[in-house]
């Protein structure tokens, strides 16, 4: 009776540890397979040229309609962003700059690098890098099923002030392929940000798919919800974007003999 008892006691306890998010450390073996999963998924991404669809709406706001961009970083830095429809609409000539500006400040931000290859140079704001990433080191198990493996990541923060422990990130990994094939990121617990906003819910995901069979994964599609009280005013809003026409090509950065790196990607 008592051994029953144990057995009992300890099936809840796994229960209640699993649904609380702890989940078995993943191998060595197994961290090898993420972390090559991640590095697949890695390669050049400033090589690849897309056409980028998102379309977001907000709370109590009508759909605008889509926002369609080429990005091409073969192109000159000026023209590596052409917006091709914003928010339904052909761009118009302020909208045109504003990308514009976008691709000039990339080029400016790479040829700091190329002047000085050993230190990292500032965003292509010219402001120091923020930003949150995966704790590689110590993914979780989540599943360990068929041909996929489902780990659980924490983040680490530098200097973006989100607390990352209310966040939960999970990430699914073809064995065969050693390759990314989705993402995930949910908000478990609400947070406050900068004092003025408060994030109470929010999820996304990203697909990744082998668009040449020459080259590792890349970034698909992306969806997203969240909700937030701004100044105690509720906001909602989803987005959903696809990146498609997708065509390998010889970066404009190559010119200089620098080493590139990726190319920034949209807003969502």
């Amino acid at each position: 009776m008592r051994l029953l008892v144990a057995i009992l006691v300890l099936l809840g306890l796994s229960a209640e540890l699993r649904a609380a998010g702890a989940f078995p450390a993943a191998t060595p073996e197994q961290i090898a397979l993420f972390k090559d999963a991640i590095k697949n998924t890695e390669q050049e991404p400033a090589r690849w040229a897309y056409t980028e669809t998102t379309v977001k709406q907000f709370s109590k706001g009508k759909e605008k309609g889509a926002t369609v961009v080429r990005v091409d970083p073969s192109k000159p830095y000026a023209e590596q962003y052409l917006p091709l429809q914003i928010d339904g609409k052909p761009p118009t000539e302020k909208q045109l700059k504003k990308y514009r500006e976008r691709g000039e400040k990339h080029g400016q931000h790479l040829a700091r690098a190329s002047a000085d290859p050993t230190q990292p140079g500032p965003s292509p704001a010219g402001k120091k890098e923020k930003g949150m990433k995966l704790d590689t080191e110590h993914p979780q198990v989540v599943s360990d099923e068929g041909d996929t493996l489902v780990f659980q990541v924490p983040l680490v923060d530098h200097g973006t002030g989100v607390p990352v422990e209310k966040l939960r990130v999970r990430v699914v990994v073809g064995k065969a392929t050693r390759q990314l094939q989705h993402a995930s990121l949910r908000v478990l617990e609400s947070f406050r940000v900068k004092l003025v906003a408060k994030v109470k819910a929010g999820e996304g995901s990203i697909d990744f798919t082998v668009v040449d069979p020459a080259y590792g994964p890349v970034m698909t599609a992306a969806t997203g919800s969240f909700g937030a009280s701004l100044v105690f005013v509720p906001v909602n809003g989803t987005f959903y974007s696809t990146r498609t026409e997708w065509q390998r090509v010889k970066p404009y950065d190559e010119r200089f003999g620098v080493k590139i790196g990726p190319l920034k990607a949209l807003d969502l």
